[in-house]
């Protein structure tokens, strides 16, 4: 007789992700899992696959909802106001993180992606959909004269989530909003210069 599943998938894959953004994927271990999504190893190695397979499926989980936040992009309104908001809002989230996590696809960037194909496929494509939102936001702003720069939109777009990625990291070392702010308010300089 097979066994039935006695755990919600989506409930124990948040509380991977939570422990693969705390830690990291090389310091989280097999144990960490087991412990945090409530499931034994079994369940967890039935369920998931491999530690690899579970901390892919927790970037997935993490990318759709960072993605879903991007929404407010593509929302009618005045474009210099929302991408103000959107940033403001962002550097926020960083400043109001007790446990300086950062961006979880940054921090999968910077620890994995150099050696592992899978995780830079799933973080490049994390960044193109953010730099798309935002493209089509700067385009819209640039059409109807809200935004002075010439500047192509896609490279001004890749410039802004070079920024939130630069907070995302300066916060997880200083979360101090006098620091990161003002990185925002000189960025959103960048929209008006020739």
């Amino acid at each position: 007789m097979a066994r039935t599943k006695c755990f919600n998938r989506e409930e124990a894959l948040n509380k991977a992700m939570q422990a693969f953004w705390a830690k990291g994927y090389e310091a989280t271990s097999i144990q960490d899992l087991v412990d945090c999504m409530g499931i034994n190893r079994g369940s967890l190695y039935d369920t998931f696959g491999d530690k690899h397979s579970l901390y892919l499926a927790a970037l997935d989980q993490y990318g759709t909802g960072a993605l879903l936040r991007t929404d407010v992009l593509r929302q009618e309104g005045n474009p210099r106001g929302i991408l103000s908001q959107f940033m403001y809002v962002f550097t926020q989230k960083q400043v109001m993180d007790p446990k300086r996590r950062g961006c979880f696809m940054t921090n999968a960037a910077v620890e994995l992606c150099s050696r592992d194909d899978e995780c830079a496929d799933r973080v490049r494509i994390f960044f193109e959909d953010m730099e798309a939102a935002l493209r089509e936001l700067i385009e819209r702003g640039q059409s109807e004269g809200e935004f002075k720069s010439k500047r192509d939109a896609a490279s001004l777009a890749a410039f802004f989530v070079g920024v939130m990625q630069g907070i995302r990291v300066i916060g997880k070392v200083n979360p101090n909003e006098a620091l990161l702010r003002p990185m925002v308010d000189v960025a959103l300089t960048v929209l008006d210069s020739e």
